[in-house]
């Protein structure tokens, strides 16, 4: 039989082992006291604003990003500002479903990568079929008009109302309701290879001189082409700003 002090040994001996695990259990479960918690209905709206900004700088038109799931409910974080970056390679191109990547840091440090499933839509006002357009047919306004629609997809070769006051020819049939893509159109380009240009030569936004040259590619308005100066054959590259028209920055 246990005498009294034996008894209260043991009964010591249990409290100890019954607070080291209490205090043990405490540190697994509970955040750091310099962490914070953010909740995944803010990661995924802070993650979709980035790469729509992201996107608006080079797309003239509505971008929606939506942020489909993450695989947490809440995320734990060292306790600062938290910001968010576009992983190097990512964000350039835009697919109706990807995955989007993005390098998060607190107080300017990094801390971790996600990588989100999203869902992407840029509504745009474009060129669309009012009916079936025959191969080889001139676009019009009788046969075309302008919608605003979802092309995620082909962002990069869809055609505004504009563009109805050039020459197009079209390559393919295209059915009632879509899209005119300009991979299957032919377009009188804006200066025609071999034609005669006027180039501008700009320094600061101011033109500095304008000269005769010759156009060494064809080009539409925006693009940049190469030309020569006719008379000392040197050649600048210069980008398309009107018909025959090219400026080059100096």
């Amino acid at each position: 039989m246990l005498n009294k002090k034996q008894k209260f040994n043991i009964k010591t001996v249990g409290l100890k082992f019954n607070l080291i695990a209490a205090f043990a259990l405490m540190l697994f479960v509970a955040p750091s006291v310099n962490a914070q918690i953010i909740p995944a209905s803010k990661i995924k709206v802070d993650v979709a604003r980035l790469y729509e900004n992201n996107y608006r700088k080079t797309i003239n038109g509505d971008v929606q990003v939506k942020i489909m799931a993450t695989p947490f409910a809440d995320l734990q974080l060292p306790d600062g500002r938290v910001t968010y970056k576009i992983s190097a390679g990512c964000g350039d191109k835009i697919l109706p479903r990807d995955v989007k990547r993005v390098d998060v840091f607190v107080n300017g440090t990094y801390a971790r990568t996600l990588n989100l499933p999203a869902q992407t839509s840029v509504y745009m006002d474009v060129l669309v079929a009012s009916e079936q357009i025959n191969r080889e047919q001139i676009l019009t306004k009788s046969c075309t008009e302008v919608k605003k629609v979802d092309v995620a997809s082909r962002a990069d070769f869809v055609l505004d109302g504009s563009m109805l006051d050039k020459e197009i020819t079209t390559k393919k049939i295209f059915q009632k309701g879509e899209i005119i893509d300009r991979r299957f159109v032919k377009m009188r380009p804006d200066v025609a290879r071999n034609s005669d240009v006027r180039v501008f030569f700009v320094s600061n936004g101011s033109v500095m001189i304008s000269i005769d040259g010759t156009a060494m590619s064809d080009g539409m308005l925006g693009d940049y082409i190469n030309v020569e100066n006719k008379n000392y054959k040197k050649v600048y590259n210069g980008k398309i700003i009107g018909e025959n028209r090219v400026l080059v920055n100096i």
